[in-house]
């Protein structure tokens, strides 16, 4: 028997699971929030706090993402978060470096400086990237459901994007994918898309990658405080409407109770809780779980295919004096160990931790069959990752203090010293703690989402990474905003129903 009833149930304490969240108390719905096991943001070591996934800002500008923050009352907090710089991303090719300037006319002296052979090509791509994003923007800008899956909602968005020049699976403007292929600059922007997105570079459509890479153009920033602050964020918010959130708690089962919901079991608590609507944001493997017919889930499957792990996300930390790291390097560079693989694509991230040491954070995709997530470390990681930033930062060994990662499975190690440091979270490192960057069978929506909204359960709904993976951070927004459309209209519904003139009427 439920001890306690909400609206809604969110599992999970991931963007957009929290944006979800947030938008529905918001509303007025009575909403919790469980952290399904989702780790903690960071982790510290030797009084530095690290976040193994940093917080890119690419996208923020879109207007799918201007209007939630404004309507969650973040907007003016995150623009005084995120940093103002002349330059917002590096390119470090091995024979070439590029600062991406988000004004066009910087933006092209810089490639006319580098690549002054196919300037006349870049300038045409870089004024229909502009064209692409403007009209893109309209599409977003409309507020429709993503991916669309009823009739209306299938209608609104062919009208929407009729005048796009893509098809319904996004195909049409290939972007710089109209360089030659062994260009370094088309291997560059090929790399960046699976660091700004959920997709590997052969998963995205062409108007995914010509949308992330006009985001590319107009400004790439990180947010002071990382997804920390932000999380914290959205957890004040949440609490200040109403909404309840134990990120320590998790539920083991969901059992569908018919008309009058659901119902949840915790863990910990052992605890019965009802709700009207789940709103599940941890991947959907899990949710398959906690279903008490696994098989409920093949229909769903049957339609969209299901998804595979085809890489991971790996981060590298390196803490260091910052005098030995140059000027000229940058808060946020792309290094490219090779012209024409973008596999050995490296993002750095530099962040300064004290006046004089900084925080050197290298992220890379680690192919799926390259990886034992049971117990195997990754040796080869640290090696990779200290070679692609020995490349550009010289004398680099004579500076360095510690490394530490996470996701290997390594321990912690003192540079000079060569020796190992206590870690506070031991039992919290591995390969298992990778985020898994999947293939999917079938995208829907010009190429930008993969899996539904709606699951073959009636009142559960998927909100997570799965189902706008090909944007990114404002695929994150636009899976949040469909999934809290979709719950809110019915509520909206019922008050209707209830405030109707029918509604004093005894029956």
């Amino acid at each position: 028997m439920p001890t306690s009833f909400y609206d809604v149930v969110v599992l999970g304490t991931r963007m957009e699971p929290l944006l979800c969240a947030a938008l529905l108390a918001r509303e007025g719905l009575r909403v919790l929030v469980l952290g399904q096991g989702v780790p903690e943001p960071f982790y510290s070591l030797a009084g530095v706090a690290i976040e193994p996934y940093g917080l890119t800002m690419a996208g923020a500008q879109s207007p799918i993402v201007q209007s939630t923050l404004e309507e969650l009352a973040l907007r003016q907090d995150v623009r005084q978060r995120m940093a103002d710089r002349s330059n917002v991303l590096q390119l470090l090719l091995p024979e070439h470096r590029l600062d991406v300037y988000p004004e066009a006319d910087r933006w092209l002296a810089e490639l006319g400086r580098e690549f002054p052979g196919v300037r006349r090509q870049a300038t045409d791509i870089t004024r229909t990237l502009a064209e692409v994003r403007s009209e893109l923007d309209t599409v977003v800008a409309r507020g429709l459901v993503w991916p669309p899956e009823t009739f209306l909602e299938r209608q609104q968005f062919s009208l929407t994007a009729t005048a796009q020049r893509f098809d319904r699976q996004g195909q049409g403007w290939t972007s710089w994918n109209q360089l030659a292929v062994r260009h370094p600059l088309r291997t560059a922007f090929d790399g960046v898309l699976p660091h700004l997105s959920g997709l590997v570079p052969s998963q995205h459509s062409d108007s995914t990658r010509a949308r992330l890479h006009g985001h590319v153009l107009s400004g790439v920033s990180d947010l002071s405080g990382g997804w920390s602050w932000f999380q914290e964020a959205l957890f004040a918010r949440i609490r200040s409407w109403g909404g309840d959130i134990r990120p320590r708690d998790r539920a083991d089962s969901i059992r569908h109770e018919g008309r009058r919901g659901h119902s949840i079991h915790l863990a910990r608590t052992d605890e019965e809780i009802g709700c009207s609507q789940i709103a599940h944001g941890t991947p959907i493997g899990e949710l398959s779980q906690l279903l008490p017919e696994r098989g409920s889930m093949a229909t769903m499957f049957e339609r969209v295919g299901e998804p595979r792990a085809r890489a991971y996300r790996c981060s590298v930390h390196f803490f260091t004096e910052k005098r030995g790291i140059p000027d000229a390097l940058g808060p946020l560079a792309l290094r490219c160990m090779g012209e024409t693989d973008p596999n050995q694509i490296f993002m750095l991230r530099r962040r300064d931790v004290e006046t004089n040491r900084v925080l050197l954070s290298a992220t890379r995709l680690v192919e799926e069959h390259m990886v034992d997530t049971g117990s195997s470390p990754l040796h080869f990681v640290r090696e990779e990752a200290l070679d692609a930033i020995r490349s550009v930062v010289p004398f680099f060994d004579e500076h360095a203090i510690w490394v530490d990662s996470s996701h290997d499975g390594l321990p912690p190690r003192a540079f000079r010293a060569n020796t190992e440091l206590p870690c506070s979270d031991p039992w919290a490192r591995g390969p298992s703690t990778m985020r898994a960057v999947y293939d999917y069978p079938t995208r829907r929506a010009l190429g930008v989402c993969a899996l539904t909204t709606r699951t073959p359960v009636r009142g559960v709904y998927l909100c997570n990474e799965q189902v706008a993976p090909g944007l990114g951070l404002e695929g994150s927004f636009l899976t949040a905003t469909s999934v809290a459309k979709i719950i809110g209209s019915q509520y909206r519904r019922r008050d209707w129903l209830r405030r109707g003139p029918w509604a004093h009427r005894s029956v």
